[in-house]
């Protein structure tokens, strides 16, 4: 048992009266001064076999060394020994304004055996601590066979008898020392309840951060590796908080460096990101949380620069200011979150984090108030890290957990869907496909009752029953791009495709809307996407019909832009970006984008749920960013196969293009480079102007350099309009041998007189959205037109009917409704017509008859329109017989089929329906022929698209 022994205290003497006596009085006064000193000093520590640890500061003495003056030899010796006093807990705080402190203890042992005991300073990391009997320095007790760095003494107490220390503190940083005294199985099960409770928290943060790191390879989520990587900090802070990396420096401030500061802030800036990443405000209404996290976030790496430069002298104020006002930043957000949506996961983060705010703010008021000792609050903010740890990375999984079955609900809703609407989706393809052939007739009974003698109100009917007619035609076209495929089938069918046109197909049934609302839709396909790949068609154009939907629902303003170019590193592997300038994709299209659809079921977010279902379909990926000019880009990738043998034509099939000189002409500086690249890369060389003005000087520098324009491209948009511009060119370049071919560009809702583009000298109109498959088709067409003219012999084709009353054509036509529709319009015109069912025999009566030009359609039975020709140039070659211009008729517009047929030796290609006017310009260019009609028949009718 402990005892104290108090010291006796010593009687006053009386003062004596005599001078004689007064030397002799002082000397009694100083003596019993002393004495009473001693009697107010610390009491004597008497050592028990069985005692445990022991606060040592209640039985030491204190003496202060503000100055750094004093040795040993002058602290045991008086006046110095005698100005000791009792030791008080505010005392034991040393920091280089209160110099050193001298501390005196002594120990007393009433047993027969030695005394063994154990001196532990904390913290471990108080420099200058040195321990003297009046007689010796006592040496540290060696301590590298422990697991962390410690400041121990050996202190052996002889039986019988008393021993006094001398114990000397000095620190660079403000620190509260505590002393502890320990037997040797005291320190022992001392030592081993605390390497016990940190190696529970250790394995805990350890097996957090390894499922944390696993979990965010398996279900690729980048905040399960904010949350990994928040363990792995709090581990750090324990490793250097108690010493087990360099010396224990304690979770509470001062510090001698920078580490811990580091690594708490650290701490800081995951919780946040996690917080942002949850996110622990309303993600449909983030308001300014989102900015306040981001300045939060620069605070803290500010913060962490001024720690390391300043070494951690400022640690104090840094930690003592951030930590809070990140906790409440985060707890006010969290309670603003649930308070407007009361989510469940938002609620059990909000309740966990109300608890660690209260109990870490009860253990910093503990330890200023000095009510627990150090280790223990070092014990507790460990706690409390871990707790939060494992509570995130609960709430994290759950989170998941839940989105998982979100999202395997919504995809078996979007299966059901896709099963739901096969049916309808058939239905209605053979649909519009039955109805094309009508609607042909009906079109051309418009086109002959058009060329009748008709009142003023006949012909207002007549015209709106043709606009109305090719407005249906379009919305068929649209209809049947879109019931080519069905959203419930999972496989992919691999064919060879070729994407360019593909693309093409696709931005034409966005035609009439981008028409409607006058919007700019521009297409850049790079010249290195190769157009032979292997992949699925359908899935294709239902994809870019999904993004093309969403980018006209975004557009506010400007133009929509599609690019297309291929990967430089990986075959096949195709990407796109679909840019627009208006409203940015909220936070739920980003959410449908990564496969998740929000709670409110929205159209748009459903389609963007397809589309990243068909991109993971095809093997690619998909994001949305904003570019520096305010554009809004959604980018995708899409991995083709590639054709192990395919054969590509270095010059693409635009010989005839190369070298000719063209000039576009927009107020679209995007559109005009996106033309521009497009066009050099068929060899044809291109200039630019933005302005009619700066259009016709560009031709009138091109006449004098003896270097003329040769292919104009107007839009008929421009301020001062793209037909006056054509006919002031044309003006121009009457005193030349040859014009330029003018093709105008024109939205598709816009239409032309016949006699303003011939007056303009206009050949062709093109719709927007102009892709680059539709252009090349509309120059080759018009090259191969003049160059046929131009390098023909004279007996090549017939010209002896040129002189007669009318020509005569041969019409090869399966469909008898069709057929007859081209016998009137041809008889319209004046020409005799004869008409057979087949190409067999179109070919026969090609034998037995000569005629001036055939209409061949393309799909017949028997023997195709393509065979057919191909035989009849054979039978021309072989007989010396003049050339006839065979004109093919199809509803195919693909740019594909149109060279197929000029090779099988078609001169032009002619799409259905065809309309009078387009089949009069065909035959006059062809054969020189034209019908004169009296004067008061209607001439007027709608340009091609």
């Amino acid at each position: 048992m402990l005892s104290i022994v108090p010291t006796l205290p010593t009687a006053l003497s009386t003062a004596s009266n005599f001078r004689l006596l007064r030397p002799l009085r002082h000397l009694l006064g100083l003596l019993l001064l002393c004495f009473s000193v001693t009697s107010q000093g610390a009491a004597v520590l008497v050592l028990d076999a069985e005692q445990n640890n022991i606060d040592l500061a209640k039985y030491s003495d204190i003496l202060l060394d503000p100055d750094n003056n004093y040795r040993i030899e002058n602290i045991i010796q008086p006046p110095l020994s005698t100005q000791f006093r009792p030791t008080e807990a505010s005392d034991l705080k040393v920091s280089p304004t209160t110099g050193r402190l001298w501390l005196r203890f002594t120990l007393r042992n009433n047993s027969d055996k030695t005394q063994q005991q154990l001196l532990q300073i904390n913290p471990s990391n108080a420099n200058y601590i040195t321990l003297y009997t009046p007689n010796s320095v006592v040496a540290p007790f060696p301590t590298k066979q422990l697991i962390r760095s410690e400041i121990l003494f050996a202190l052996p107490v002889a039986a019988h008898s008393d021993s006094s220390y001398y114990l000397r503190i000095a620190s660079p940083i403000g620190r509260r020392v505590s002393l502890e005294l320990h037997s040797y199985a005291s320190f022992l099960a001392e030592i081993s309840k605390r390497e016990f409770i940190n190696a529970g928290f250790y394995g805990t943060l350890i097996l957090l951060l390894l499922f944390n790191l696993v979990s965010a390879l398996v279900h690729k989520e980048p905040l399960f590796v904010y949350q990994g990587l928040n363990c792995g900090v709090i581990v750090i802070c324990q490793l250097l908080a108690w010493g087990y990396i360099g010396e224990a420096q304690g979770l509470m401030p001062p510090w001698q460096n920078s580490s811990l500061v580091t690594a708490l802030l650290l701490f800081c800036i995951l919780d946040l990101l996690y917080a942002r990443g949850f996110p622990v405000y309303l993600s449909s209404q983030p308001s300014r949380w989102p900015l306040l996290i981001r300045f939060a976030l620069i605070v803290d790496i500010i913060a962490i620069a001024i720690g390391i430069i300043s070494n951690g002298s400022s640690a104090e104020v840094l930690i003592h200011a951030l930590l809070p006002a990140n906790v409440l930043l985060l707890f006010v957000m969290a309670f603003h979150c649930y308070a407007v949506s009361y989510s469940r996961l938002v609620f059990y983060y909000l309740i966990t984090r109300t608890a660690m705010i209260l109990l870490y703010f009860a253990t910093i008021l503990s330890f200023f108030l000095n009510i627990v000792p150090t280790p223990f609050i070092n014990t507790v903010l460990i706690a409390l890290a871990t707790g939060a740890a494992i509570s995130q990375t609960a709430l994290l999984f759950a989170r998941h957990h839940f989105r998982r079955q979100k999202q395997a609900q919504d995809d078996q809703r979007i299966t059901i869907l896709g099963e739901v609407n096969r049916a309808k989706t058939d239905i209605l393809a053979r649909i519009t496909h039955d109805i094309r052939t009508p609607l042909s007739a009906m079109i051309g009974v418009t086109e002959l009752l058009h060329d009748t003698r008709l009142t003023a109100s006949q012909e207002d009917y007549i015209s709106t029953l043709q606009r109305s007619s090719h407005e249906l035609l379009q919305l068929l076209d649209e209809a049947s791009q879109a019931v080519r495929f069905s959203e419930s089938d999972v496989e992919l069918s691999n064919q060879l495709i070729n994407l360019p046109e593909i693309i093409d197909e696709s931005l034409a049934g966005f035609r009439n809307i981008a028409a409607e609302q006058a919007i700019e839709l521009i297409c850049d396909i790079d010249s290195n996407v190769n157009e032979q790949l292997i992949g699925d068609p359908s899935r294709i154009r239902q994809l870019l019909s999904h993004v093309m939907n969403s980018a006209f629902e975004h557009y506010e303003s400007g133009y929509i832009l599609l690019k297309v170019y291929p990967s430089e590193t990986k075959a096949g592997l195709t990407f796109f970006d679909l840019s627009h300038h208006g409203k940015a994709f909220s936070a739920q299209e980003k959410q449908a984008l990564s496969r998740y659809i929000g709670h409110d079921n929205s159209i748009i977010n459903a389609r963007f749920a397809i589309a990243a279902q068909l991109i993971g379909l095809m093997r690619g990926q998909v994001n949305v960013r904003t570019s520096p000019n305010g554009s809004h880009i959604l980018s995708f990738s899409l991995l083709l196969g590639v054709p192990k043998t395919r054969e590509r034509d270095s010059n693409n099939g635009t010989k005839l293009l190369q070298g000719k000189r063209l000039l576009v002409v927009d107020s679209n500086q995007t559109f005009c480079k996106v033309l521009s690249k497009q066009c050099s890369n068929w060899g044809m060389q291109v200039l630019t102007a933005n302005s009619d003005n700066a259009a016709v000087a560009i031709v009138r520098n091109q006449i004098l350099l003896n270097s003329p324009i040769e292919i104009l491209l107007v839009d008929q948009a421009l301020p001062g309009g793209g037909l006056k511009l054509a006919q002031r060119i044309r003006d121009d370049s009457q005193s030349e041998n040859k014009q330029p071919i003018s093709l105008m560009l024109a939205h598709a809702n816009i239409s032309f007189e016949r006699s303003e583009l011939q007056s303009a000298g206009v050949r062709r109109v093109l719709s927007k959205p102009l892709s680059s498959v539709a252009l090349r088709s509309a120059l080759l067409t018009e090259c191969h037109f003049d160059a046929s003219i131009n390098n023909r012999s004279p007996d090549q084709y017939s010209t002896e009917a040129l002189n007669l009353s009318s020509l005569q054509c041969l019409i090869a036509e399966d469909n008898p409704t069709n057929a007859q529709v081209l016998t009137r319009m041809l008889s319209s015109l004046g020409i005799e017509v004869n008409h057979v069912e087949n190409g067999q025999q179109a070919l026969n009566t090609f034998i037995r008859s000569r005629f001036d030009f055939v209409i061949m359609d393309i799909e017949m039975p028997i023997m195709d329109g393509a065979e057919a020709t191909r035989q009849i140039r054979q039978f021309e070659e072989e007989e010396g017989r003049e050339r006839t211009p065979i004109f093919g008729l199809t509803a195919n517009t693909l740019d594909e089929q149109r060279d197929s047929y000029l090779q099988a030796g078609m001169d032009l290609h002619l799409v259905k329906p065809i309309r009078l006017w387009e089949l009069a310009e065909a035959i006059k260019q062809w054969t020189g022929y034209q019908h004169q009609k009296p004067p008061s028949e209607n001439q007027a009718s709608t340009p091609p698209e």
